[in-house]
């Protein structure tokens, strides 16, 4: 389902975004080199460890940050996962967090009564 708004629903602004683009426009005016770079002196800044300071670090917070609650399915479609079990590795949590879901969860299904 499309999104309003325009960050969380790029498929739907991507063809417009290119009938605007000049012949010769590069959509992404950085190398790959830079952007690595780029995540490298944020990372520092940010006192992330290097081990940890890599592009494909944001997907997976993508991933960590959105799947409780955006749901298992749709975040494995966002990533391009095949299947849920490549997406299952985000679905870690404390036992305080699945102890809080459980109980929200069952406070709604009380107010349903």
């Amino acid at each position: 389902m499309p999104h309003d708004h325009v960050i969380l629903n790029e498929a739907r602004e991507l063809p417009k975004f290119i009938a605007e683009m000049s012949p010769n426009q590069i959509v992404f005016p950085v190398t790959r080199q830079h952007f690595w770079r780029l995540i490298q002196a944020y990372a520092k800044r940010a006192k992330i460890p290097a081990r940890k300071a890599h592009p494909h670090a944001l997907k997976h917070s993508i991933a960590m940050h959105t799947i409780h609650l955006a749901g298992i399915e749709n975040v494995r479609q966002y990533l391009g996962h095949k299947s849920n079990a490549s997406t299952g590795a985000y679905l870690r949590v404390t036992d305080d967090q699945a102890a809080d879901a459980i109980r929200n969860a069952t406070d709604h299904l009380n107010h349903l009564k």
